[in-house]
């Protein structure tokens, strides 16, 4: 009995707490997948005429985002098309080249928008500003030469159509290197780096090749012992010709032609007009050809460079050429070749005009 009793007064003992062997440990919850920002998407029209760029407010963004969007869209637009002209239109090729550049695009922003969480930022393109910039390429503003003295006042209208000029009146002056197709290396084209306008004519030839006399004459100018400037000197002309916004004539005639001769052709070819021919960035000048020197149709007078240009000073001669000016003079004042003239007259003139021998 006693032991029955004792057994009765016992304490109770708890169960003890299962182990991790006794009984499986439920999994975690797994992390949560991090949320991705939504991308930017860029959509641009069949026609190309207008880029729309959806900005989703966490966007990661590019800092270049909106340049290279507007700038690829202006690279694929079929300017042919836009200015009805011909793909093998040099001014086709000018005008792609010239807006495919960043900061030069064609398009403007018509609309800023917020449209579910995102910016909606869209840019039309802007055909003014292509045409205006085609009609500068085929007829520019006209100024006059400053290589001689004008009597007529900077970009006033000379309307010449040169048809008084004979057929064959010059030779080409690089043998078997005809004159250039692009625009860009003609008369007329803009110069920005120079705050002027291209007056002459860019036979590409490799440095060294030699340069004929496209008629006979007269030499009025020729750069012997000629010592190249440097880049920096050279700069520093350019930022004044900024200034003032325009080529002044003892920069242009002086430092940007490098190495040059003049012939003066005289007045009998045309009857009251005077012709004399310009030939820039030579490397060499032949040594009989000296001031009062006459010089025959056809003759050896030097050789192709690059002098007076931003190479040539640095001694490259990648890029070498002959730049050839016709400057005419009469009793209204004086125009270079071409002055005036668009694309397609320009080049029908010098079709005319030049012989390859």
């Amino acid at each position: 009995m006693a032991v029955v009793a004792l057994l009765g007064c016992a304490p109770t003992v708890p169960d003890p707490e299962p182990t991790a062997a006794s009984e499986p440990v439920p999994n975690p919850e797994p992390e949560a997948e991090p949320v991705r920002p939504l991308p930017v998407t860029i959509q641009t029209t069949e026609t190309g005429d207008t880029v729309t760029i959806h900005i989703p407010l966490d966007a990661e963004i590019d800092e270049n985002l909106l340049s290279s969007a507007l700038g690829e869209a202006a690279s694929r637009l079929d300017y042919a098309t836009l200015l009805n002209r011909t793909k093998n239109d040099s001014i086709v090729f000018e005008i792609s080249a010239h807006f495919s550049h960043e900061e030069r695009s064609p398009f403007r922003p018509v609309n800023l928008a917020a449209e579910k969480g995102s910016l909606v930022l869209k840019f039309a393109l802007d055909r003014g500003r292509i045409a205006a910039f085609a009609e500068l390429l085929g007829r520019p503003p006209v100024i006059v030469s400053p290589t001689l003295v004008p009597s007529v006042t900077p970009h006033e209208e000379i309307v010449d159509s040169f048809d008084y000029l004979p057929d064959g009146l010059l030779l080409e002056p690089c043998a078997g290197v005809s004159y250039p197709t692009s625009s860009i290396l003609l008369p007329n084209a803009p110069r920005a780096h120079r705050s002027g306008t291209h007056r002459g004519i860019d036979f590409q030839s490799p440095y060294g090749t030699p340069i004929r006399a496209a008629e006979g004459g007269v030499v009025i100018r020729a750069d012997h012992g000629y010592e190249e400037i440097t880049n920096d000197f050279r700069k520093s002309l350019l930022k004044k010709a900024a200034t003032i916004g325009r080529t002044p004539s003892d920069v242009f005639e002086h430092i940007l032609f490098g190495q040059t001769i003049f012939i003066d052709h005289g007045v009998d070819i045309v009857k009251g007009k005077r012709l004399v021919t310009i030939y820039a960035h030579m490397s060499e000048i032949a040594e009989d050809v000296t001031v009062g020197a006459s010089v025959k149709r056809g003759q050896r007078i030097g050789k192709v460079g690059a002098s007076g240009t931003s190479d040539g000073a640095l001694g490259n001669w990648d890029h070498a050429h002959l730049h050839f000016e016709l400057i005419i003079q009469d009793k209204t004042g004086e125009r270079y070749m071409g002055q005036g003239l668009r694309y397609g007259p320009l080049t029908k003139l010098l079709k005319r005009l030049f012989l390859s021998r």
